[in-house]
């Protein structure tokens, strides 16, 4: 299981989301700032939608750095993963977003 954190920078003016796992607290997604709410809650959605999908994940890799990133239909990034130096790891978090994500209670802390 997983939540969706939504807040609002206070220095930057802009809305962030970060899914977390619930168990323990596992950053498995995250976003570059949003202009509105709105649009932030709209690429949430859109990862719900899209999640089960394995060609929505766009992943790449160097030595010991193994990253993925979602995006928009129009190409705009709007998730990554973290780095991380397995690729198994990299694909854990990935299964968790398809697995958890649609059902992930949405926490709004603006």
């Amino acid at each position: 299981m997983a939540n969706f954190q939504v807040f609002k920078s206070s220095t930057k003016n802009q809305y962030y989301y970060l899914l977390k796992a619930t168990g323990n607290s596992q950053l498995i997604l995250s976003c570059e700032g949003f202009t509105s709410k709105q649009n932030c809650l709209d690429a949430i959605k859109y990862i719900r939608e899209r999640a089960a999908d394995d060609e929505f994940y766009e992943r790449t890799s160097s030595y010991l750095n193994y990253i993925f990133v979602v995006k928009a239909a129009d190409g705009t990034v709007i998730g990554k993963g973290e780095h991380y130096t397995i690729e198994s790891a990299r694909e854990n978090s990935i299964e968790m977003i398809k697995s958890g994500s649609e059902k992930a209670v949405v926490q709004d802390f603006c």
